[in-house]
């Protein structure tokens, strides 16, 4: 993991990662506390914030290291996004959303910030464990959207897996053409439930020439009266 950063900084990566290990959330502040540090509180926020060093090699590494260190014959990928509550407009990407999870103690629309992140699961000893690799925040402006910033994640660590079997679990917000395509073309498979409001169509007929008009999105809609016929068993 300390490859991926300059030679003065390990020091101080290693005392957050242990820090952020032993305490209970994981905050800046809790593992100041958890652990003795050498310097000032202050060193360690100017290091996280104004550092030189990427983000993007530190995961890349740590890709690396599971790799070496975990045997899977079908690396199990999750991407999943979560709210973080913010007051301040101010803060990067805040805007308000839809709170989806339907927490009693919230309102239906808070203002927060969406990461969308990516994990690789892996079993140890009868369990499956998360192994959290790659966050990204939404911005608020923009028409980076949350399956903008999940391809993102993929295209930012997929050459590292040498052809392996991919397997990619999602919710149903992300079970949208644009991803999957994105996803097979990769040679990654794609497993999750689609949302009860999808509908199936085939391709749009090709335009003809001379043709007037906006060309079609979308072609004859599947009902359940055309796939009658067709039957699939599974084992």
């Amino acid at each position: 993991m300390t490859e991926a950063l300059p030679l003065r900084s390990v020091g101080t990566f290693i005392e957050l990662l242990i820090g952020a290990m032993l305490s209970p959330a994981g905050f800046v502040t809790e593992a100041y506390l958890v652990v003795t540090m050498r310097n000032h509180w202050t060193s360690y926020y100017k290091w996280l914030q104004e550092g030189r060093w990427s983000w993007l090699a530190l995961s890349r590494q740590f890709v690396r290291l599971i790799m070496k260190v975990v045997k899977q014959d079908v690396i199990h990928l999750v991407i999943d996004d979560t709210l973080t509550l913010r007051a301040s407009k101010k803060a990067p990407g805040s805007q308000i959303h839809h709170q989806h999870g339907n927490k009693p103690n919230l309102a239906r629309y808070v203002r927060g910030q969406c990461w969308v992140s990516l994990a690789w699961v892996i079993k140890r000893r009868k369990q499956f464990v998360s192994l959290p690799v790659l966050t990204r925040l939404v911005p608020g402006m923009g028409n980076t959207g949350k399956l903008i910033a999940a391809q993102t994640l993929i295209r930012a660590i997929y050459r590292l897996l040498d052809g392996r079997k991919v397997r990619v679990l999602v919710d149903s917000w992300y079970m949208r053409r644009v991803f999957i395509e994105s996803m097979l073309a990769r040679g990654f498979d794609v497993i999750g439930q689609v949302r009860i409001d999808t509908w199936l169509c085939d391709e749009p007929p090709k335009r003809q020439k001379g043709q007037r008009g906006r060309p079609r999105k979308y072609g004859r809609k599947y009902t359940p009266k055309r796939i009658a016929h067709l039957k699939r068993t599974v084992v």
